[in-house]
């Protein structure tokens, strides 16, 4: 009897410690969400336009082209763009069309990624290009490039 409410006791204890870790990692799931709102909700205010140089709009769009056309591209054929059409409509799927990014909005999501979409570490974009690069997609729209 006694080794039954022993093995009781210490089966409860593990049912319990295995709910209280599930509601731990939900939490931590849905707070994690919860920074990707607050982001969201802070790029939904149109931003000030602050005019960029000749150089740093080609160097940004040079960034852009070479880490993020693949996916951010005007057109439903990207993974990227279809995937915030989606969410925020057609007029806030491409990148570059957007008139609602800030530089702070841009480097969270190149630095921690968001479903699909990974982070890039400073490996692959180093602080100063994605400084260049938030502020080039900070002052979209910019105009389509024209077709070849």
């Amino acid at each position: 009897m006694k080794a039954r409410l022993m093995n009781e006791i210490i089966v409860g204890r593990r049912t319990l410690a295995s709910v209280l870790v599930s509601a731990a990692v939900a939490l931590g799931i849905v707070g994690a969400g919860e920074t990707a709102f607050a982001a969201d909700a802070a790029a939904a205010s149109t931003p000030a336009k602050v005019a960029l140089s000749p150089e740093t709009l080609a160097k940004g769009s040079e960034l852009f082209v070479k880490n993020c056309i693949m996916c951010h591209d005007r057109g439903m054929e990207h993974p990227g763009t279809a995937a915030l059409t989606y969410l925020y409509g057609k007029d806030k799927g491409a990148l570059e069309d957007r008139d609602n990014l800030t530089p702070d909005f841009v480097r969270f999501f190149v630095r921690n990624g968001r479903g699909l979409m990974p982070a890039f570490r400073t490996g692959e974009l180093n602080d100063a290009e994605l400084k260049v690069l938030a502020e080039y997609l900070s002052a979209s729209p910019h105009p389509a490039a024209p077709a070849k």
